[in-house]
């Protein structure tokens, strides 16, 4: 693997953002210290995220009104009505002048607690997502290493009579025990109606799942032993528990 291909690869995992936040394992902390030092291409992303932070965390900065001190002080020097004694009106500013900075702070530790509440809220959500990539990474490793074993066989299943272009490929592990299916083509039934694959286990028809079109190429399916064949039918919405042999549209034989 050539050295730019490696920092590509760093620059692709989480590992920069979980050191920001202090996430990372000792191990881990030293890998990207390393990656930092020695690649400037890292060097420079991780100070652009330094800069994303740090502008996140400015952009909730409260100031203070700017014409707040100059209303407090006209205030204070409005001429006194009637013989009102000056330090009775100099008194009365410093309590409109307490009572507005006090009411300024409030306002400012309370936005400050949602702020914070927010953050943790964020890097909350952040850590699931880290969480949730990372399992979704390990579940696509393992459908790549199960797709790419010589003990893998390839079922193509193609329809027949009004569902002629229905196409779905079955991928089968046995030492694995891992069943996958790439569902390619499903032409369109009423609304009361699916399709539903099934395994021929010793002469019986086991229902494995329901196809439809997913955005993931790969749906995992249950495994079955002693396998003879995948059967597609078209079932009631909702699919059901034993197989309309009437209505079998596709059918690939493992032997």
């Amino acid at each position: 693997m050539s050295m730019s291909e490696r920092v590509n690869i760093f620059l692709e995992s989480d590992l920069l953002e979980r050191y920001l936040m202090g996430t990372t394992s000792p191990m881990e902390t030293q890998e990207v210290e390393h990656y930092i030092a020695k690649y400037p291409e890292v060097k420079q992303t991780y100070i652009e995220l330094q800069e994303n932070l740090e502008e996140y965390a400015s952009s909730y900065a409260v100031a203070a009104p700017a014409h707040l001190k100059q209303r407090i002080i006209t205030t204070i020097k409005k001429k006194p009505k009637r013989g009102i004694p000056v330090l009775a009106m100099v008194a009365c500013g410093v309590a409109i002048l307490f009572g507005l900075v006090t009411l300024m702070i409030w306002n400012q530790n309370q936005e400050l607690l949602e702020d914070r509440q927010l953050t943790n809220a964020l890097i909350e959500q952040l850590n699931s997502d880290i969480v949730s990539n990372k399992e979704s990474l390990q579940s696509v490793e393992e459908q790549f290493m199960i797709l790419n074993n010589a003990a893998t066989k390839k079922y193509v299943l193609r329809g027949q009579g009004r569902v002629r272009k229905l196409e779905t490929v079955a991928y089968v592990n046995a030492l694995e025990k891992k069943s996958y299916v790439h569902v390619v083509s499903l032409p369109e039934l009423p609304d009361d109606q699916v399709y539903q694959m099934w395994a021929d286990v010793d002469g019986v028809m086991k229902p494995l799942d329901i196809l439809k079109i997913s955005k993931e190429n790969l749906v995992e399916i249950p495994y079955e032993e002693r396998m003879a064949s995948f059967n597609i039918t078209i079932e009631p919405k909702g699919g059901s528990k034993e197989a309309t042999k009437e209505e079998v549209v596709s059918s690939v034989s493992f032997y």
